[in-house]
């Protein structure tokens, strides 16, 4: 019997992330978009700011 292969596991970060600036604390991190397409506003994941983008 020959070795099995198996798949290897690429893990993806959530959807709604991104990498950007923040406005507020300036920091250059991961941003959380929320809210429905048209009027997202975005999360900073350092300081917890919500502000528009």
């Amino acid at each position: 019997m020959g070795r099995r292969k198996t798949q290897k596991i690429i893990r993806t970060g959530p959807k709604n992330a991104t990498t950007g600036m923040c406005p507020v604390c300036k920091t250059i991190g991961k941003v959380f978009i929320l809210g429905p397409p048209g009027e997202e506003r975005a999360k900073c994941e350092k300081c917890r700011q919500e502000f528009e983008l």
